[in-house]
């Protein structure tokens, strides 16, 4: 054939497969299938495994972020409001007696001064 051929070329082309050789691949392909496809239930569990030792320390990270940018952090306690009558505010105190945040008094929280009109000396 060498020595007939115009020319000669070293390539990929394309053969037509037997009957015997197509039932191999057919073979192969679903040995293949099966094993991807309990490969990918395997991934899913081990994906969810880290998806689950993996959120809290996301959402621990958010919240860290949010303290940081705000440079507050969220607290459970009691607080105490106290109306600042002279100044017109309420001001609000933590258990340890720090000023946590103040805002103006409401209408319905100042006090009713009663005005007395001083005696005269003639009255």
């Amino acid at each position: 054939m060498q020595q007939n051929a115009d020319s000669i070329e070293v390539t990929e082309y394309l053969k037509p497969l037997s009957p015997e050789e197509l039932d191999l691949k057919r073979e192969t392909l679903t040995d293949n299938a099966i094993k991807l496809s309990e490969m990918e239930d395997k991934k899913k569990e081990v994906m969810a495994e880290f998806k689950r030792d993996m959120d809290p320390l996301a959402q621990a990270n958010k919240a860290l972020l949010t303290e940081i940018k705000t440079r507050q952090a969220k607290v459970f306690g009691q607080l105490y409001h106290m109306a600042n009558h002279e100044e017109g505010m309420m001001e609000t105190y933590d258990e340890n007696g720090e000023l946590v945040g103040s805002r103006r008094l409401r209408p319905n929280e100042r006090r009713q001064v009663l005005f007395t009109i001083p005696k005269t000396a003639n009255g």
